[in-house]
């Protein structure tokens, strides 16, 4: 039996980048999906819109091996 390993929370910033595509962006986490791992559903605040990646409706999604999240700046 495999275990559900805790996700990232929705509304998480983090980074996008992968070794599977070119281009990486900062977004925050809008929606999360658990399939043999983490699904991410982005939205992009920042760098690369990752168009080519994005699903015929518009929605980028990303496995949970390609985001990392953000440290959050402190004022």
């Amino acid at each position: 039996m495999t275990t559900k390993r805790p996700g990232l929370e929705v509304g998480t910033r983090v980074h996008v980048c992968s070794d599977h595509f070119v281009g990486e962006c900062d977004g925050v986490i809008a929606a999360a999906e658990y399939d043999d791992g983490w699904l991410y559903r982005i939205d992009v605040i920042a760098g690369d819109r990752l168009d080519a990646h994005r699903e015929d409706n518009g929605e980028l999604w990303v496995c949970d091996f390609e985001v990392q999240p953000r440290q959050a700046v402190k004022a």
